[in-house]
C-alpha cells in the first residue's frame, strides 16, 4: 500500500499512547503483545493517532467502517477526527480498525457560530469547538448555523457523561438514521430504547433483521416518523457499551472525568476506569490524559497503569511571519512556524516535532495531505502549543485559517501574563496595548502569571478583552513515549 512517512496531525483536546507502540522512531514497531488502541484519528500516511504515534498500516486485514467491510486501501475510508478502535499485532502494526460514529440524525436547537456550536440529535446534546471539530459534507468550513440546522449529520467524538463532544461532523444526504442505547421492555416488535443522556426513543423493529431482548446494548439503524415519533428500523445490529472488546493490554485517550455511573467511579469517554493503583492519574482529573493498562473484559473496566497530561494549554491565532520546513519530503509536518499580531510587537517561534511529539493537522486527509508545506508567509493560523522544560513552544495542533489574505481579521492569545501595566500587558513575549474604555476585563485585572486569554477582535494591536483562563498553563516536559 501507499505509504508516506508523515509525522503530525487533530484533536486536541481531542486522543491515546501505545504501550506497545513504543519506538525511538515515533513509529509503532515494538509492541507485544497483542493490545488495542483507542481515540482519535489526527493524520495519515499510515494512521497517526492523537497521541502523536503513527501506526503502521501495512498489515491490515479487517476494517469495518460505518459496519461495512472496507476492501482496498482502508485509509480511504477514514478521516481526521473519527474516533476509532485498532487492534495492534504482536509487531505493534495495526491488523484491524473499527469506526462507528455515535449518532446518526437530523441536528436541531442549534445554537453557536464560527464551529463553536450545541446542538441535539434526537435530544441528545452536542457540542463543537473552534479549532477542533472536523466538518465535512457542508458548503463552508465550519457550516453556517443555517445550514446545520435541520441538517441530517453523523457524529464522531467523545462522551463526557450525557454530552457528546463532537470530533467529527458530516452532512448525510439520505434520510437514514442510526442510535444506540439500551433495550427497554419488548413488546412484541416495538421497544423504547434509552440513549446515552438518559432519553428514549421509540423503535419498530417489525422490518429489522432481528428483534432484540430487553436489556441488550444495540446499535438501531432505521428511518423516523415525526408523526408517531418512532425510528422504523431496518438494522439492529449488537454493540459494546465502551470502546474495547478484548482482554489485554489497552490504550484510550480522552477526558479522565468522575462518573457516578461508573463502578469504578471514573471514566475515559464510554469505558469505565480503574485508577486506584495508578497515581499519575489523581491530580488529571477533568483534563485529557493518555491512560495505559490492562483491560478486564469481564467487567468492562480499564485498569489504568499509568496516565499522561494531553492538554494543550497554550492558544494563538496568529500571522505567520515565516515557516521553515528542513525535510518537505519525508517530513513534511517537521519544522518552525513563526508568527505575530501586528500591529501588537513580538514574535512566537513555535516547534512541530517529530515523533512522539507529533502535531495534529486539522484538514489532513489520506486523499488530501496538509502540512507545513501548505502554509504560507501572511496565512492565518490557529496553534494550540505547550512549554518544554527549555521553555520552548511544541505544537500539539495546527488550522489553516485563511491561505489567501494577508493576515487576520483578529487575534487570539492565551498564555501566562509576563508583564502588565496601565497600558500594556505582555502574554509569551507578545505586547498588546491596554485602553481604558476598550479593554473589557469580565473577570478582573489579571497579575502576573494568571493564565489569560486575550482577544484583539480588530487586529489593531489594542486588547479588547482580557480573559483570565481557570487553569494554569503546565509544563508538558515528559516524553509521550517512555513507555
Amino acid at each position: 500500500m501507499k505509504l508516506r512517512l508523515l509525522t503530525g496531525s487533530l484533536v486536541s483536546a481531542l486522543a491515546l499512547v501505545g504501550i506497545t507502540a513504543c519506538s525511538d522512531g515515533g513509529t509503532s514497531d515494538t509492541a507485544s503483545p497483542e493490545s488495542t488502541v483507542v481515540g482519535t484519528i489526527a493524520g495519515f500516511g499510515s494512521i497517526v493517532m492523537s497521541n502523536g504515534i503513527e501506526y503502521n498500516t501495512d498489515n491490515i486485514t479487517t476494517c469495518d467502517v460505518d459496519d461495512t467491510d472496507v476492501g482496498g486501501v482502508c485509509e480511504d475510508s477514514l478521516a481526521v477526527g473519527m474516533n476509532v478502535s485498532m487492534q495492534l499485532d504482536t509487531s505493534g502494526a495495526v491488523s484491524s480498525v473499527h469506526y462507528d460514529d455515535d449518532l446518526e440524525g437530523p441536528a436541531t436547537n442549534v445554537t453557536g457560530t464560527d464551529g463553536s456550536f450545541s446542538f441535539e440529535v434526537f435530544g441528545v446534546p452536542v457540542t463543537t469547538t473552534s479549532p477542533g471539530t472536523q466538518w465535512q459534507g457542508f458548503n463552508t468550513n465550519p457550516p453556517l448555523s443555517t445550514e446545520l440546522d435541520g441538517a441530517n449529520v453523523e457524529v464522531s467524538g467523545e462522551w463526557q457523561g450525557t454530552e457528546l463532544v463532537a470530533s467529527y461532523v458530516e452532512k448525510q444526504s439520505d434520510t437514514t438514521f442510526e442510535v444506540e442505547g439500551s433495550v427497554g421492555t419488548v413488546s412484541g416488535a416495538a421497544f423504547p430504547l434509552t440513549l446515552k443522556n438518559g432519553g428514549t426513543i421509540n423503535v419498530d423493529a417489525s422490518s429489522a433483521n432481528l428483534i432484540p431482548q430487553t436489556g441488550d446494548y444495540v446499535e438501531v439503524e432505521g428511518s423516523y416518523d415525526t408523526n408517531t415519533a418512532t425510528l422504523i428500523a431496518i438494522r439492529i445490529e449488537f454493540e459494546d457499551e465502551d470502546d474495547f472488546d478484548d482482554d489485554g493490554e489497552a490504550e484510550i485517550t480522552g477526558t479522565l472525568l468522575q462518573d457516578s455511573s461508573s463502578t469504578t467511579g471514573y471514566s475515559i469517554n464510554s469505558t469505565q476506569v480503574d485508577i486506584s493503583n495508578a497515581t499519575s492519574c489523581t491530580d488529571l482529573v477533568g483534563t485529557v490524559v493518555e491512560a495505559e493498562g490492562i483491560y478486564n473484559e469481564t467487567i468492562g473496566v480499564l485498569v489504568v497503569e499509568e496516565c499522561e497530561d494531553e492538554d494543550d494549554e497554550l492558544e494563538m491565532k496568529c500571522q505567520v511571519s515565516s515557516v521553515a520546513v528542513p525535510d518537505p519530503v519525508l517530513l513534511p509536518k517537521v519544522g518552525t512556524i513563526e508568527c505575530n499580531f501586528p500591529p501588537a510587537t513580538g514574535v512566537l517561534t513555535v516547534e512541530f516535532r517529530d515523533s512522539p511529539e507529533l502535531a495534529e493537522f486539522s484538514g489532513d486527509d489520506w486523499d488530501d495531505h496538509f502540512d507545513l508545506t501548505d502554509i504560507n508567509t501572511g496565512a492565518c493560523v490557529e496553534i494550540e502549543a505547550s512549554l518544554d522544560t527549555t521553555g520552548a513552544l511544541v505544537a500539539g495542533f495546527l488550522q489553516l485559517e485563511d491561505e489567501f489574505t494577508s493576515g487576520c481579521a483578529a487575534y487570539e492569545l492565551a498564555g501566562s501574563v509576563d508583564t502588565i501595566t496601565t497600558d500594556t500587558i505582555t502574554v509569551l513575549g507578545i505586547t498588546f496595548t491596554l485602553m481604558n474604555g476598550v479593554t473589557d476585563y469580565p473577570d478582573g485585572t489579571p497579575v502576573v502569571g494568571d493564565s489569560v486569554k486575550i482577544k484583539d477582535d480588530n487586529a489593531d494591536g489594542t486588547a479588547d478583552s482580557v480573559e483570565i483562563e481557570d487553569t494554569e498553563v503546565t509544563d508538558d516536559s515528559e516524553d509521550n513515549n517512555d513507555s
